[in-house]
């Protein structure tokens, strides 16, 4: 029997396989909100629990992992990666204090996420992909930029820190709505959306196109079969929140908040994984060149981050880990 039109259209999709390790994506749309706080956190809790572990610095032009680790600026790092065909991701992990955690840093780049071209980013998404670990620690650049979404999107868990502060939330908004028609942009010519969803965005103030859902509701509406194949590989793409710096408990209610407008208006999966008090022990620790989960081990915050990683540790009992 031959087959249908639209079956005919109906291709497998690239670029939605298993990379060899579980990468964890840490991203927020604002600066100053701790996202490599949260990410050394995750990577030595990782590594204690005898999991192994690498931590990537992709704040270029800002790097600062090492800092946060209490680690000196590693000899090797990215720009070494990223310049030398064949060069794998093991090649310029630098091992650290903490047994099984490995960093690979871009503290001795001159480098900034916007100066990467397709050939370099691609290279590296490479090296990250087909790194052998446990865990792969992704410590995101802040802002919206293309190369910082597409590290973003090629995690399996996808992280969003932020704070209580206005600033901070709305930027938070930002980063997942960008996030989410970069990832439309993954797919879209592989389903041959790209005319219609262009016509979409091009008319959306007259369609009434205000949200993500209302583009996603639309193409469906015009091209279903293709259409569903996008919500179902949108689906795929959830977002895990973290709120850091509460002071109070009707901050620790935004963190649930948050995540229920994002479900309404992005008609994304999103769930509140768990709050970071605000602690003055976190700067005390970094003037002491000392990670606090190492200077104070008996802090709120110490329970609370082990909390958080175990959590997700155990999101990931089903998938294969070489510990």
């Amino acid at each position: 029997m031959n087959p249908t039109e639209e079956q005919q259209n109906v291709r497998p999709i690239r670029g939605t396989g298993y990379p060899k390790s579980n990468i964890w994506a840490i991203g927020g749309g604002k600066g100053g909100v701790g996202k490599t706080f949260v990410s050394t956190s995750l990577a030595v809790f990782l590594s204690n629990l005898g999991y192994k572990t690498t931590i990537v610095d992709l704040d270029l032009g800002a790097a600062n992992t090492h800092t946060s680790l209490g680690e000196a600026a590693p000899r090797m790092g990215i720009q070494n990666l990223i310049m030398t065909p064949n060069t794998k991701l093991v090649d310029v992990a630098q091992p650290t204090k903490f047994t099984h955690l490995n960093i690979v840093s871009g503290s001795n780049d001159a480098l900034d996420v916007a100066d990467i071209n397709n050939e370099h980013k691609s290279r590296l998404m490479s090296a990250i992909y087909n790194h052998e670990a446990d865990f792969t620690i992704l410590d995101l650049s802040a802002g919206t930029h293309k190369s910082t979404l597409d590290f973003f999107l090629m995690a399996q868990k996808r992280l969003l820190i932020f704070t209580p502060e206005p600033s901070s939330i709305e930027n938070a908004y930002r980063f997942m709505k960008s996030s989410f028609f970069r990832n439309v942009k993954r797919f879209e010519h592989q389903l041959h959306l790209k005319p219609l969803i262009d016509n979409l965005m091009q008319n959306k103030s007259s369609l009434g196109i205000k949200s993500p859902a209302d583009l996603l509701a639309l193409v469906i509406k015009n091209d279903p079969v293709n259409g569903e194949r996008l919500k179902d590989l949108l689906n795929r793409y959830d977002y895990q929140i973290i709120l850091n710096q509460t002071r109070t408990f009707k901050d620790m209610e935004i963190g649930e908040s948050i995540a229920g407008v994002s479900k309404k208006y992005f008609g994304l999966n999103t769930s509140f994984l768990g709050h970071v008090d605000h602690d003055n022990a976190v700067w005390q620790s970094l003037r002491k060149r000392q990670h606090l989960l190492v200077e104070y081990p008996h802090s709120r915050l110490y329970t609370q981050l082990m909390k958080i990683t175990r959590k997700l540790v155990q999101q990931n009992k089903s998938l294969k880990l070489t510990a």
